[in-house]
């Protein structure tokens, strides 16, 4: 039993003096090294020294790379030999080194050691931006500035956007600042596209001010101002209204005045008949040159701009006839129509035409031309009728019962004091430019006219 329990003795401080040997041994190795399961930045530096993590840091820094992926396919790598990027030996392994207190190393068994550190780089900044200057991303076939969408116009669907192109324009600060804090981080590889290395346009299919731009454009051509005159018209759409049409480069769309002026000026000169020359057909047959006159259609060109702009703005199609100063009895291309009054001072005799049917005529007397009262040639139109009234000037005052002004205080009435009518009275007798005519033709005159009908005098 003795000898049994020497044994068990001898024994077990044989067995403790190993576990001591083997404990005493162990810290001593990891004296200078890292503990059994240490991991530094998620690397293991198991058993390794502080000259063997720092070598294998270095080795691993002079492999890095820096990937940069572009738009359009385009990428470029970076390598640490481009631009001389290595390790800087600090005592920062040192210090997690000390830490570790290598009596405690059992317990790295049950608890590995998971360490960090931000390894100490540099690179030679000359070759990193010699580096920069040669990517590719700066080739200026690919180097391309955005470009905003903006408004066109197209035959077919008048005005349409036509979309942005982000293209590939680099903002090189951005870029420098990403490399270099990727160099500082240890990043291998960037998205540039991710990190807003790129120049956006501005304005976008969908910005606010190109949709509100679009509908105001849209809105001031796509309508159709129809001008009526008669047997012909003027038809104004968005052929046409789009060239009038401005938008700026900030989206304000406006509308050219001066064009809608231009366009009315257009109007006026086609379509004012007052104080051409016409062609008239006497009652003969024979066709004559009428020069003179005040009447005609007369379009008050500076009413008519500012409907016509009113009009646009509206954006409804519309057919409507311009503001005028003056109308005629026609809006044909002979403005006299078929129901006038013909005057011939050289027969002395007025013809009345209704609907091109000769209504009556009569005998008359015109100014008398020994005085210069000579009654004025010309076109010109009824401006009113009135029933007796008395014709006042210098040296007579004369009642009348059918009163037909025409030509300012120049129009036909009854002359109840002459007893005869025609032939060549009127140069030597003849009135103070009126016309005058027998009571009863007077009368009857009064009753088939109506104002504004038309009066040619030859």
């Amino acid at each position: 039993m003795k000898q049994h329990r020497k044994k068990i003795l001898i024994g077990s401080a044989v067995l403790f003096s190993a576990l001591l040997f083997l404990y005493l041994s162990l810290a001593f190795y990891y004296q200078s090294r890292f503990f059994f399961g240490s991991v530094i930045n998620g690397i293991p530096y198991s058993g390794k020294t502080v000259e063997q993590v720092e070598n294998d840091i270095a080795s691993k820094i002079s492999d890095y790379s820096l990937t940069l992926v572009g738009r359009n396919s385009i990428s470029a790598k970076l390598s640490a030999e481009d631009i001389g990027y290595h390790y800087v030996k600090d005592d920062q392994i040192t210090k997690l080194k000390e830490e570790q207190n290598a009596f405690l190393w059992p317990l790295a068994l049950l608890h590995p050691a998971d360490l960090a550190m931000e390894a100490t780089t540099d690179y030679d900044k000359k070759l990193l931006e010699d580096a920069i200057a040669a990517l590719p991303f700066f080739d200026p076939k690919v180097n391309i500035a955005p470009e905003d969408a903006s408004i066109i116009y197209t035959e077919e669907d008048g005005y349409v956007i036509r979309p942005e192109k982000e293209n590939s324009l680099i903002k090189e600060d951005v870029l420098k600042e990403l490399i270099t804090d990727s160099l500082e981080t240890g990043l291998s590889s960037i998205y540039l596209e991710d990190y807003g290395c790129y120049e956006e346009p501005a304005y976008h299919s969908d910005s606010p001010e190109i949709q509100k731009a679009l509908k105001k454009a849209k809105k001031y051509t796509d309508l159709t101002v129809t001008y009526d005159f008669g047997s012909r018209n003027e038809t104004l759409d968005r052929s046409t209204l789009h060239e009038w049409v401005s938008i700026d480069e900030d989206f304000h769309v406006s509308i050219n005045e001066d064009k809608v002026k231009e366009y009315i000026s257009y109007l006026n000169y086609h379509y004012t008949t007052f104080g051409i020359s016409r062609q008239f057909t006497k009652q003969n047959g024979k066709t004559i040159t009428i020069r003179g006159g005040d009447y005609g259609w007369w379009i008050n060109r500076s009413a008519e701009a500012k409907e016509l702009l009113s009009v646009i703005k509206k954006g409804k199609d519309v057919t409507r006839e311009p503001v005028y100063f003056q109308t005629a009895a026609s809006r044909e291309l002979d403005d006299i129509g078929n129901s006038y009054i013909e005057v011939s001072l050289k027969k002395q005799k007025l013809w009345v035409f209704i609907d091109g049917e000769l209504a009556m005529d009569s005998d008359i007397v015109t100014g008398n031309l020994s005085r210069n009262y000579g009654t004025p040639k010309g076109v010109y139109s009824i401006t009113y009728k009135e029933r007796d009234t008395a014709l006042v000037g210098e040296d007579y005052n004369t009642p009348v019962k059918y009163w037909m002004p025409f030509n300012k205080n120049i129009g036909f009435h009854d002359a109840s004091w002459r007893s005869k009518f025609g032939k060549d009275i009127y140069k030597k007798s003849g009135s103070h430019g009126c016309v005058n005519m027998p009571p009863k033709k007077a009368a009857k005159m009064f009753q088939l006219i109506t104002k504004g009908m038309p009066v040619i005098v030859y």
